[in-house]
């Protein structure tokens, strides 16, 4: 979503993005000649990267100043694969647009009313310099390059683009609604998402074996204990008392109770066990590889269907966004067709054109 990308800390969270791919890249072998410096990599940024109506609105130094450090930092680890000179070009691209379009929606929103707010940005960074401790928060602005100051200003050109999309989404979801029909016709076609399959639901009473390997004594002690536990409930004893003094499970904590769950999530002994109990009825002591149950039955659910009226409001928000975040799409790519801008950079093989 666009309000996520521009959203907060701003277009500066997608370089550490961008740089994570290689970390997610596959091992490679050593390569024979040794990794290219930082300085090496990002030698062919020009000095002006992006032009905005021939003004420079990102310069070799932002570039700089925010990949250096990260790649500094990489190459620290002395297993990382090599980087070669395709994948830096393509992610000083990619980020260079990032930067260009943050300058783009920037001035569309303040020429659509929005302002600054840089005592709300500064707020913000110091609630997250709170959270994150102030050593740790000056590490992160030391890897971004740049000052207090200077991240203030982005913060709060972001904070305005984020209302600037908020704006176009209401006014999108204003004048398109969802239609009854539309959500209904979702329904009719994902059946699948709104069906809820057959349940059971019981209590236990768990006695586990001392050892791994437990002997023939060792069963009949733990067997024992849980007849003498069912003697007790047939006598008047409650279940969900007995369980949460006796159980060696942690549903203890629940009187014994394990809620619903699906046939084959449980232990077969378990299931073929509890199967043959009406709802209420307490089985004889089970053998599984945990030990010795006590099950006492809950009740068991058929599958069903949610009904349209229950789920038609979630289905009717969850097209909203969809097709607002698709309308505002347009709406950023029909500013950047506007734009005279020109990127001085080897445009990625893998980027289609106009992305």
């Amino acid at each position: 979503m666009m309000k996520r990308t521009f959203g907060k800390l701003g277009a500066f969270a997608l370089l550490t993005a961008s740089l994570a791919l290689f970390a997610e890249e596959p091992a490679v072998q050593a390569a024979p000649k040794p990794q290219k410096s930082a300085d090496e990599l990002l030698a062919f940024i020009p000095e002006d990267v992006v032009l905005l109506d021939g003004k420079a609105v990102v310069k070799r130094a932002d570039v700089i100043k925010l990949l250096k450090p990260q790649l500094e930092q990489y190459f620290q680890n002395e297993n990382a694969p090599e980087i070669s000179s395709e994948q830096i070009q393509s992610v000083v691209y990619n980020f260079s647009k990032n930067l260009m379009t943050y300058e783009i929606l920037l001035k569309n929103a303040l020429a659509d009313g929005g302002k600054l707010d840089i005592k709300a940005a500064e707020d913000l960074l110091n609630e997250q310099k709170t959270k994150q401790g102030e050593e740790n928060f000056n590490r992160v602005l030391a890897m971004q390059g740049m000052g207090f100051d200077e991240l203030v200003q982005k913060v709060a050109g972001s904070m305005v683009i984020e209302k600037y999309h908020e704006k176009k989404i209401a006014e999108y979801n204003a004048a398109n609604p969802i239609a009854e029909t539309a959500a209904r016709e979702y329904y009719d076609q994902h059946p699948e998402m709104f069906s809820k399959p057959a349940s059971m639901s019981a209590s236990h009473i768990l006695v586990k074996f001392a050892s791994d390997k437990p002997d023939d004594a060792e069963k009949q002690s733990a067997k024992n204990k849980l007849i003498d536990l069912k003697k007790q409930l047939s006598e008047g004893a409650d279940f969900g008392a007995l369980a949460k003094a006796n159980s060696d499970c942690p549903s203890k904590e629940q009187n014994g109770s394990l809620g619903e769950f699906q046939e084959g999530q449980m232990v077969p002994e378990f299931e073929e066990a509890l199967k043959k109990l009406k709802a209420g009825e307490v089985s004889d002591p089970v053998e599984t590889q945990f030990g010795f149950h006590l099950i006492k039955a809950g009740e068991n659910k058929p599958a069903s269907t949610m009904a349209f009226d229950q789920v038609q409001g979630q289905i009717s928000e969850q097209m909203q966004g969809e097709k607002a975040n698709q309308a505002f799409k347009q709406v950023l790519d029909a500013l950047l067709a506007k734009e005279k801008y020109t990127i001085n950079l080897p445009e990625p093989k893998n980027t289609p054109a106009g992305e």
